[in-house]
């Protein structure tokens, strides 16, 4: 048993010192560029994918890796290549997670169109990504990732921006569609219903798209989507501004209206 035992001892004590050898080279966020740049410290091409023949017995006797001063060199290397897999692992984590995100559309009563529910889990993982890409923005090893980087970042605040967009189209495409179902309010304010047509189609054949395929990145990834929800708003604003100012000339024509709700006033 002690002879064994003292076999065992030697074989740990020689494979102790091929560790920091093993460490180095067998670290999981080695690529190309990495062994090109231990390549240059060390003087002759190492790519143990590329040689059949290499072994830690080779790296160690031959190549003279197992020398303190060459594992310091090579640790330098893969202790960047650590921090850069580090990046790398969170942008296709980050990726990942999106994959089966959809947003949630449903039938709006009885008006044939479509409105959003559900946008906070959305926009809780919008904002925890943007605030983990605004880090990985800083890192001093985002060199192989920058240009992937700050395109996630333009991506991520795109959908953040549309959905927020989104939201404030919504509300008041709600408030405004069914009053302007009235043909009394169409006819007294022609401009303000031809704005809102203008924006109800446009609602409804975004809406739409929408519903038939509802991946969330596919979908809210659009500049002109943006875009259209942004004109909207604006459009909308005018719009409920001008029905407010009317309302307030028929107030100013019938004192008691002024007890009256918007809504209430409209009926």
């Amino acid at each position: 048993c002690k002879l064994v035992a003292d076999e065992i001892a030697a074989d740990m004590l020689e494979f102790d010192t091929c560790l920091p050898v093993i460490v180095s080279l067998r670290n999981p966020g080695l690529r190309d560029r990495h062994w090109a740049e231990m390549s240059e410290i060390l003087g002759f091409r190492l790519c143990p994918s590329e040689d059949e023949t290499f072994t830690i017995r080779k790296a160690i006797e031959e190549y003279k890796l197992g020398e303190q001063a060459v594992i310091d060199k090579l640790k330098k290397v893969t202790d960047k290549a650590t921090k850069e897999y580090s990046l790398e692992r969170s942008m296709v984590k980050m990726k990942a997670a999106w994959e089966n995100v959809e947003f949630e559309v449903f039938p709006y009563k009885d008006t044939g169109s479509y409105v959003l529910k559900g946008s906070e889990d959305i926009l809780t993982v919008l904002d925890d990504h943007i605030v983990l890409t605004q880090g990985m923005s800083f890192s001093p090893y985002k060199g192989p990732f920058e240009k992937e980087i700050d395109d996630w970042e333009v991506t991520l605040r795109l959908v953040q921006n549309t959905i927020m967009e989104w939201l404030a189209v919504q509300k008041q495409w709600m408030y405004l569609q069914p009053i302007f179902l009235s043909d009394d309010i169409n006819a007294q304010l022609p401009a303000e219903g031809k704005k809102f047509g203008q924006v109800d189609k446009n609602w409804r054949r975004n809406l739409q798209k929408c519903y038939d395929k509802p991946h969330a990145l596919t979908f809210a990834n659009d500049q002109r989507l943006y875009e259209f929800f942004k004109e909207g708003n604006a459009s909308l604003d005018r719009v409920a501004k001008n029905l407010a100012d009317y309302l307030e000339t028929k107030r100013a024509g019938f004192a008691r209206f002024y007890f009256l709700s918007n809504d209430e006033l409209i009926q």
